[in-house]
C-alpha cells in the first residue's frame, strides 16, 4: 500500500502565534479612520514638524524569520560526516551547496545572497542566536524582541527604545508590515503598521465625497484635547502621506506575500519616508517538524523567497541601498539530528545574514562549536544576537555607543568587524 507522503506540519504552539490577528478582526477592532493604521498615542506628536534622526544613518530592517529557521541546512557545514550521519534524508552534499570558503556553504535556494556575498555585500553569522534557549516559540521569540534578559521587567521592545535613543517622533521612523505592533516596536515612540498601502488610505465614505469625509473627521478632532483625538489626527495625517505613494509598487517582485511587503518597504523609502527601522515578517513555515523539504519543499521554498524578495528589494530601491542594512532574526535553531517525520524539532543555535551597502561581507563570522560538542543535541551558541544589533545600531543607525546600554540594557556588546562606520 502506498503510504500519502509526509506534508510539512508546523507544532501547535507556532500555529497559535502565527495566526495572529487578521485583516478582519484587526479592522474590526480600530477606529474606523481609513483603514488599520495603528499609531502609539504620544501627546503633542505633529506628523508634518516630527523629528527624523540622523539623516545619514541607515534604514535597519530585521526579517523575523519566526518559527525556528534552520542554520544548519541555511548555512551547512562542509565535509563533516556527523552532518549526514545524524540527518540520513535531510541533508545536503557538499556539492550541492554554494560554498562560502572552505567550512561553510550556502543552500543552493539561496543564489540571490551568494551574488551578495560575492560582492562583499552580505556577511554571514554561524552558531549565532540568543543566550538562553528555551525551544519555547513563544518564550524565545518575546525574549528576543525585548532583548532585555538582564532587566525581566523591561516593557518596551528594543527597536522602540532605539528610536527614543535617536529622538524620533515621526510615526513613520518605526514600521513594520502586518496587522498588530511586534513587541520589538512597542513602546512610547510613535511607530505604524500596516499590512498594504491600499489599508490605510482614506476614500469616499458612504455618500460623502473624500474631501468632505476628511474635513468632517478633522472637525471632529480638531480640538486635540485628548490622547485619542490627537492620535486620530495623526492617523489622518499619516493616511494622507501614504495615500501619495500608493499605487506605484513595481511587479518585479516574487508573487508572494514577501514580495508585497519588500515592495511595499521599498515604495515608502523611495517616495522619502524616513523609516530608521522596519520589520518585514516573514510569511513562511520555519517550524518544520515534518517534511522539511530540504530541496524542493517547505525550507527550500521560504529560502527562495527571501533570497529572490532581497534581490528584488535591492534592485528597486537602487541607489538607497548604500543606506540600508538588512539583518535575518530567528528565534532558534533545530536540533541536529533529524526525527522519524523526516523534519528537524526545536534546537538552539541558528544563523543569520547581515547585508547592505555598508557591510564588510564576503565573510563567514563564527566561533565554530562542532557538531561534536553540542547541548542536549543542539548546535550551541557561540554569539550572542545582541551583538549584531549593537554594531548594526551604533555604526549604521547612527547611535552614540554610549547609548547602547539603554537600548540593550544589562549587555555588554564587543565590535564583531560586520560593518563599516557612516561616513
Amino acid at each position: 500500500m502506498n503510504s500519502k507522503p509526509l506534508q510539512a506540519q508546523a507544532c501547535p504552539e507556532f500555529d497559535e502565534l502565527s495566526r495572529g490577528l487578521t485583516r478582519r478582526t484587526f479592522v474590526n477592532s480600530v477606529l474606523a479612520l481609513g483603514g488599520g493604521l495603528v499609531l502609539s498615542s504620544i501627546e503633542g506628536l505633529q506628523v508634518a514638524t516630527a523629528a527624523v534622526g540622523d539623516s545619514r544613518a541607515d534604514t535597519i530592517v530585521t526579517v523575523y524569520m519566526r518559527g525556528g529557521m534552520d542554520g544548519l541546512l541555511a548555512v551547512p557545514v562542509l565535509g563533516d560526516p556527523l552532518l549526514a550521519q545524524l540527518r540520513p534524508t535531510q541533508h545536503l552534499a557538499d556539492s550541492q551547496t554554494l560554498a562560502l570558503d572552505n567550512h561553510f556553504g550556502l543552500h543552493p535556494s539561496l543564489k540571490s545572497l551568494k551574488g551578495l556575498y560575492d560582492k562583499g555585500e552580505m556577511v554571514v553569522l554561524q552558531s549565532v542566536g540568543t543566550p538562553v534557549g528555551t525551544r519555547s516559540h513563544f518564550d524565545d521569540q518575546k525574549a528576543l524582541e525585548y532583548a532585555a534578559y538582564n532587566n525581566p521587567d523591561t516593557a518596551t521592545g528594543w527597536q522602540n527604545r532605539f528610536l527614543s535613543a535617536l529622538g524620533t517622533t515621526d510615526v513613520f521612523s518605526g514600521y513594520s508590515t502586518g496587522y498588530q505592533t511586534p513587541i520589538s516596536l512597542k513602546g512610547p515612540q510613535g511607530t505604524s503598521v500596516f499590512e498594504d498601502m491600499n489599508d490605510v488610505v482614506i476614500e469616499n465614505f458612504n455618500s460623502m465625497n473624500r474631501a468632505d469625509y476628511l474635513d468632517a473627521l478633522f472637525k471632529l478632532h480638531a480640538d486635540g484635547k485628548t490622547n485619542w483625538q490627537q492620535t486620530a489626527i495623526n492617523s489622518i495625517s499619516a493616511s494622507e502621506r501614504i495615500r501619495e505613494i500608493s499605487g506605484t509598487i513595481p511587479t518585479t517582485y516574487p508573487d508572494t506575500a514577501n514580495g508585497r511587503r519588500f515592495s511595499t518597504l521599498a515604495a515608502m523609502m523611495k517616495n522619502g519616508v524616513n523609516i530608521k527601522t522596519a520589520n518585514i515578517e516573514f510569511a513562511g513555515n520555519f517550524d518544520v517538524h515534518s517534511a522539511a523539504g530540504i530541496i524542493d519543499g517547505q525550507t527550500a521554498g521560504d529560502l527562495k523567497d527571501l533570497s529572490d524578495c532581497i534581490q528584488a528589494f535591492k534592485d528597486d530601491i537602487g541607489s538607497l541601498w548604500g543606506n540600508v542594512t538588512v539583518v535575518t532574526i530567528t528565534e532558534f535553531g533545530r536540533r541536529l539530528q533529524e526525527n522519524a517525520s523526516q523534519g528537524f524539532d526545536h534546537g538552539w543555535g541558528s544563523a543569520m545574514f547581515v547585508m547592505g551597502g555598508g557591510v564588510k561581507g564576503g565573510r563567514v563570522v563564527t566561533s565554530w562549536p562542532g557538531l561534536s560538542d553540542l547541548r542536549d543535541g543542539d548546535l550551541k551558541v557561540t554569539l550572542d544576537y545582541r551583538h549584531v544589533l549593537a554594531e548594526v545600531m551604533k555604526y549604521r543607525g547612527g547611535i552614540a555607543a554610549d547609548k547602547i546600554s539603554g537600548i540593550l540594557p544589562g549587555f555588554t556588546p564587543k565590535d564583531i568587524g560586520i560593518v563599516k562606520q557612516l561616513a
